[in-house]
């Protein structure tokens, strides 16, 4: 049985692709799912079959972004302490390989986005769009790096929106906007802390400081509880009102994470963080009280 190399052992390879799309980063594609929980269709089989189809064309997209992102970067990578162990930087996977793998995914999350509609497909090739810009020039600039971050988890909301032909309040929008520039800018502060020599793994770094990022974080979860506030009160019904404490106490939770914890360095790790989890659950069911009247709909079922 010949034996390969681990940079040219098939299985090896396979799992390095993997790795590279970042199974971990899928999350982000769960706030596509606002547009059907907000607009009261989540028990409509069609939207979800819909749904579930642009979440599959942007993980594929988002994947391919991944890749380029790395490929570009490789040197750089392989000065940061975590970075050095992605497959590309570590040699896992070649270049030829990951950019082959690129393509593919590219091809086919373009032929979703175009069964699910002109628009949807316009709205990924912006994001294809957005992010090869931000690998080429604009995650070299600052403040417009995070930025750009935020902007890509909005057009997933507007994507989510577009595939089931719904209505998502621009509030809903502004506050997801919110959200992801928390995270980026949480994330910038983590990598300056970690980085002996932040401009040797990310550019951009040399021009922020942990005191102006701190005061952006802060001055930024201010404004998305502020606007995610307006949402429940510009609803015809004020019964979402009482979801806001949640908001509350999530900004709350993930600003002392960030300041006690590595947790900002890798968002996904507040989906193991008890505390948030549990206010997450809270959240989710009360808000389905509210849009659903949920009591109502059970009592009809059973009787």
């Amino acid at each position: 049985m010949t034996e390969y190399p681990q940079s040219l052992n098939p299985l090896s390879v396979v799992t390095g692709l993997v790795r590279e799309i970042r199974p971990r980063q899928w999350y982000k594609q769960g706030i596509m799912f606002l547009g059907i929980l907000f607009s009261k269709n989540l028990f409509n089989l069609d939207a979800l079959v819909s749904l579930f189809a642009g979440m599959a064309a942007f993980t594929a997209v988002a994947g391919a972004t991944y890749v380029a992102n790395d490929i570009r970067d490789l040197e750089s990578d392989r000065n940061h302490p975590q970075k050095q162990h992605r497959p590309i930087a570590s040699g896992q996977v070649s270049v030829g390989s990951a950019a082959a793998f690129a393509g593919i995914l590219v091809v086919l999350g373009l032929i979703a986005g175009y069964i699910l509609g002109l628009l949807f497909l316009v709205l990924l090739l912006t994001y294809l769009g957005q992010n090869i810009l931000y690998t080429m020039v604009l995650k070299r600039v600052v403040f417009v790096d995070i930025l750009v971050v935020a902007t890509g988890f909005v057009l997933r909301a507007i994507a989510g929106v577009v595939a089931i032909n719904v209505f998502l309040s621009p509030w809903l929008l502004v506050s997801t906007f919110l959200l992801a520039l928390v995270l980026a800018i949480g994330k910038r502060r983590n990598e300056l802390e970690i980085t002996d020599n932040p401009t040797e793994s990310r550019q951009v770094l040399h021009a922020y400081s942990e005191g102006d990022l701190d005061q952006l974080l802060v001055m930024t979860m201010s404004t998305l509880l502020m606007a995610y506030s307006l949402y429940t009160f510009s609803r015809a019904d004020y019964a979402m009102m009482v979801t806001i404490p949640f908001a509350f106490f999530g900004v709350f939770r993930y600003h002392h994470l960030v300041h006690t914890t590595e947790v900002a360095g890798q968002p996904e790790y507040i989906l193991t963080d008890r505390p948030s989890i549990a206010n997450f659950v809270l959240w989710s069911v009360t808000t389905a009280l509210v849009l659903y009247d949920l009591p109502r709909m059970i009592t009809e079922v059973v009787l």
